[in-house]
Order: C-alpha cells, then sequence, then structure tokens
C-alpha cells in the first residue's frame, strides 16, 4: 500500500475532537515510511484545522464527502456545488420536517434564522449567515442535519433519497447526523482524483472508515478497513474489522500492517 486515507469522526478521532498520542506517533512512523496520507472526511476544511495541528502535519484533505480537496499548502483544487435550486428544494423539505439545517460553501456556514442561537455558536472558524428563507442561500459544497433522536435522521433521510437521490449524495454519516452533498461526489471520488493526481491506482489505497459515507470510498480502494463501531451497513460489505475508534483502531491496524 502506498497511500492510507482515514475518516475522522468514528474512526482516527476519540470523542470530543481529539486524536490519541499513541495515534499522532503511529501515523508519524508511517509518514517516515514513506507512505502518504490523507483525510478523508465530511467536514470542511475549517473544521479539520484543529486535527491537523494535533497531527503536526499538513496532508492532503478530501472535504465535504468529496466536493472538495485541498493540497497540503491549503489550495482547493476541486470545488463541487450542489445547484442553487436543488438546494432550495432540499431545505424546505427539511424545515418541513422540522428539523434544522447546516448549510456550507466553502467558508461560509448558512443556517435558518429561526434556529435557537445554541446550536450554531459552536462554528467560530466560519463566516456565519443567518437567512429569512431558503431561497436566499446559495450554490452549497455541503448540507448537514443533526438531531439526538436517531430515529427521526432515518425517517428524515429515507424521504430525502426518496425524492432526492437523483440530484445530491444523501447519506446517513452518523446516527445522529445525515450528509448531503453534490451528486456523484463521495470519498470514493476523492480517492479517484488524488490516484490520478499521484499517478497511482485505487489499488494503491488503503482506507479506513465507519458510516455510510464511508462506503463508496471503502469500494474503490484496494484494502478496506472498517472499525468496530462502524455501522451495521458496512459490516456487510467487508471483512477487514479493526478495534474501535476508542481503542485506536486505526493505528493498531496500522502498526501491525505496516509492521511501524
Amino acid at each position: 500500500m502506498k497511500f492510507v486515507v482515514s475518516d475522522l469522526d468514528g474512526t482516527l478521532l476519540h470523542s470530543h475532537n481529539i486524536v490519541s498520542e499513541y495515534t499522532i506517533r503511529t501515523i508519524d512512523k508511517l509518514v517516515k515510511k514513506n507512505v502518504n496520507f490523507a483525510i478523508a472526511t465530511g467536514r470542511g476544511q475549517q473544521g479539520v484545522q484543529g486535527i491537523l495541528k494535533q497531527l503536526g502535519i499538513n496532508p492532503y484533505l478530501i472535504c465535504n464527502n468529496g466536493a472538495n480537496i485541498y493540497t497540503p499548502e491549503g489550495e482547493c483544487i476541486l470545488d463541487k456545488r450542489i445547484p442553487k435550486k436543488i438546494v432550495t428544494e432540499i431545505l424546505k423539505e427539511i424545515r418541513k420536517n422540522n428539523l434544522f439545517y447546516s448549510a456550507f460553501l466553502n467558508e461560509f456556514y448558512f443556517h435558518s434564522k429561526d434556529e435557537p442561537v445554541e446550536d450554531f455558536t459552536s462554528r467560530p472558524l466560519f463566516t456565519e449567515v443567518a437567512v429569512e428563507k431558503e431561497e436566499d442561500i446559495p450554490d452549497l459544497n455541503k448540507i448537514i442535519v443533526s438531531d439526538d433522536n436517531p430515529k427521526v435522521l432515518i425517517e428524515l433521510v429515507n424521504i430525502l433519497k426518496n425524492k432526492f437521490s437523483h440530484l445530491a449524495e444523501i447519506m446517513l454519516s452518523q446516527p445522529t447526523c445525515i450528509d448531503i452533498a453534490p451528486k456523484n461526489c463521495t470519498k470514493g471520488t476523492g480517492i479517484e482524483n488524488l490516484a490520478r493526481i499521484f499517478n497511482l491506482t485505487p489499488d494503491d489505497f488503503m482506507a479506513f472508515g465507519d458510516g455510510e459515507n464511508d462506503l463508496d470510498m471503502l469500494k474503490t480502494v484496494g484494502h478496506p478497513v472498517i472499525m468496530e463501531n462502524s455501522q451495521e451497513l458496512l459490516k456487510d460489505f467487508f471483512s477487514n474489522v479493526t478495534l474501535s475508534n476508542k481503542e485506536d483502531g486505526v493505528a493498531r491496524y496500522l502498526e501491525k500492517f505496516f509492521n511501524l
């Protein structure tokens, strides 16, 4: 394997955005062994900066589930968007179901003016825009819907897939989070783009993930690995299973596979 790509939430991270010291040391050893390392996440670039500081590296970033790719220097070399007309329709459907959305375009974070303040004050790295109506929101890289009740989100994701799956990528990235990305933009297409940049094939890649938004990436690479805490959907597809994110499953697997 010439390239390792890891998801963040539920995979590389413990809870609360923490990367363990053991994982930091292991990735450092991996990179020093001339194996490339990249991150593939549903987060935007701004949401990854604190994690990069912990890791002490500047890797390639596949962000917003493949809608954006950033070089180690921070240059955006891919910027795919959900068209404004489709954005409006999807956001109206979300509000019709009495849920709130978080909508992202590069460094801009859009939300409904009706959203309770406590729901959006935790995004200090973004330029916040409160909108009166959904028609005020432009093309987007990503939409997120979060709720503490997984049953509510399962119902909504099914509604959204039935109405909009031909127009956007809609997936349950975590039990409490729905991710919506531009059509034909996944972490898997992000891997394919990275492979072209490095003159490799996806078979040269190892990838780690735990959620539905990792499925296409895991199907794309030559060596897919899922976490013990993965959604059941992934366990139907893949046999390589490592320990949970809270047990440093990524680092444990890398250490053994690459003899670090």
